[in-house]
């Protein structure tokens, strides 16, 4: 294996994207949804019209007309190489080398350090797929399944159990209590439930599986996880 995989936050780090075409501009628009501290885009072609209303509306992303220089290397965290310029994404590809900046190459995958897998996104639910960058059509066909597989129920899950989580902890339980009561949670008709938007159902799960104490929250957990209902 030769990537490692790991989820980056950006909430701290500096990023810089060298090309703003078709697929920059798809990394400038996933890159501002992980929220970063800052991000210059450059480009020696004009801006399209898409990227500058998005540059209005996020005050953390910079769009300059200009050419590349080694000195927007400085404090960046993470650079992307977008251009048609092969010899001058080769050359960011060094100049991060030597600085031990994370980067990722559009022609050249392996001159850099990360290869960006495809997304599958419920709310705070990721899951993600790559083929270490040898085959996007095989990751975009894995992707596309993935996307039929999990629906919008899973978003719900996974926001009510986090708000269980919040509402076990100042009940002091024991850990492995609380990972039992999650894994009976999980491996219950809870999703099927919500997949049918059956609220009723819904609580009678909970009050079956949640510790006594939290059985007057039931219905504060639960009254909002539909609100087209």
């Amino acid at each position: 294996m030769r990537y490692y995989p790991l989820l980056l936050d950006l909430h701290h780090k500096n990023c810089l994207v060298v090309g703003a075409g078709t697929v920059g501009t798809r990394k400038i628009r996933t890159l501002l949804k992980a929220s970063p501290k800052h991000l210059l885009v450059l480009d020696t072609a004009p801006f399209s019209t898409k990227l500058t209303r998005l540059a209005a509306r996020h005050p953390e992303l910079v769009l300059e007309n200009r050419t590349f220089s080694a000195n927007d290397l400085d404090q960046k965290h993470l650079v992307f190489a977008c251009t048609s310029n092969r010899t001058l994404n080769a050359a960011i590809a060094r100049g991060c080398q030597q600085r031990n900046i994370l980067c990722n190459i559009i022609d050249d995958p392996q001159a850099g350090d990360v290869v960006l897998p495809s997304i599958i996104q419920r709310g705070d639910l990721l899951v993600t797929v790559s083929t270490s960058g040898k085959s996007p059509a095989l990751c975009r066909t894995l992707r596309q399944e993935l996307d039929c597989r999990f629906g919008e129920e899973y978003e719900i899950l996974l926001d009510l159990l986090g708000r269980i989580r919040q509402a076990m902890l100042p009940l002091g339980q024991d850990s492995d209590d609380n990972a039992e009561c999650f894994r009976s949670l999980v491996n219950s008709s809870l999703l099927a439930a919500i997949r049918e938007k059956d609220t009723d159902e819904i609580r009678t799960i909970l009050a079956r599986l949640l510790p006594k104490e939290l059985h007057p929250s039931i219905g504060a957990l639960t009254h909002d996880l539909f609100p087209s209902l």
